[in-house]
């Protein structure tokens, strides 16, 4: 698997084109080969593909807007031309919309609008990505979830996913499992531990954060053999929140990697 990072990771430090490339390069000297990223700072995406190409990063994927793309045939037009410009086939679309999130209904819905994207990217070989959170296990009674209607209700070819260790740890699955359930749709994972800390009153209180590969409650040899199992391509390092620097967190994921074997 190729060791990436999701440069959301480290979005305070890309508000200018000096900070993007400084970012970026840090990065690779993390020891990265890839990115999960858009093109911030003021960059158009061309400036940023270069830009990446020349510090030696790839892009494994690029980004369109669920609902604008649901209505607008320009839209789906432009996303399919920033993935040839980034060389992808995945384009990631935001969670969904905020009124579907808590109704069997809003998840059929959604996942109806999913296939219809999806029918017009088919043609240029390319697909929807869709990064789920902890949301998506709400329970829509008689133990069926949001998450479940995404799996089974989309097009397997037309939808992929790009779960997350930390997010499915939330939602109280098992992320190898989880992991194994999505094979043939997900080249793309998210690594984040799920780290209990202390800091509670009372001892129904849990006090969790994210943390760094390897740092906290996740058991990585299980999750890393899952995603070699089912085929993932690219280990997407993504920390939401970092105790200090973000480039501090992220060397100390990597090294963890490493020791892992990835």
């Amino acid at each position: 698997m190729r060791r990436g990072v999701q440069l959301y990771t480290v979005r305070e430090y890309l508000e200018t084109p000096k900070q993007v490339e400084e970012s970026l390069r840090k990065i690779k000297a993390i020891g990265y080969d890839s990115v999960q990223g858009w093109a911030a700072g003021g960059l158009t995406a061309k400036e940023y593909v270069e830009l990446c190409g020349e510090i030696g990063l790839v892009n494994c994927s690029s980004g369109g807007e669920y609902e604008e793309m649901l209505h607008s045939p320009a839209a789906i037009d432009a996303a399919i031309e920033q993935a040839k410009l980034f060389g992808v086939k995945d384009i990631a679309i935001g969670t969904l919309p905020k009124e579907l999130r808590e109704s069997e209904d809003g998840y059929h819905t959604f996942a109806a609008g999913v296939n219809q994207i999806a029918a017009q990217l088919k043609p240029e070989g390319m697909r929807l990505l869709y990064h789920p959170h902890a949301l998506e296990s709400y329970s829509l009674g008689g133990g069926r979830k949001g998450l479940d209607i995404l799996i089974e209700e989309t097009d397997p070819d037309g939808l992929h996913f790009a779960l997350d260790t930390h997010w499915l740890q939330s939602a109280g699955l098992n992320p190898p499992d989880q992991i194994r359930r999505v094979k043939g749709r997900m080249h793309i994972v998210h690594y984040k531990d799920y780290k209990i800390i202390g800091g509670a009153v009372k001892i129904e209180d849990v006090v969790k954060m994210f943390g760094e590969v390897g740092e906290g409650n996740l058991d990585w040899p299980a999750i890393i053999q899952a995603s070699r199992d089912i085929g993932v391509e690219y280990a997407i390092v993504e920390q939401d929140i970092c105790p200090g620097d973000p480039f501090a967190s992220l060397q100390i994921s990597f090294e963890n990697l490493v020791k892992f074997g990835v």
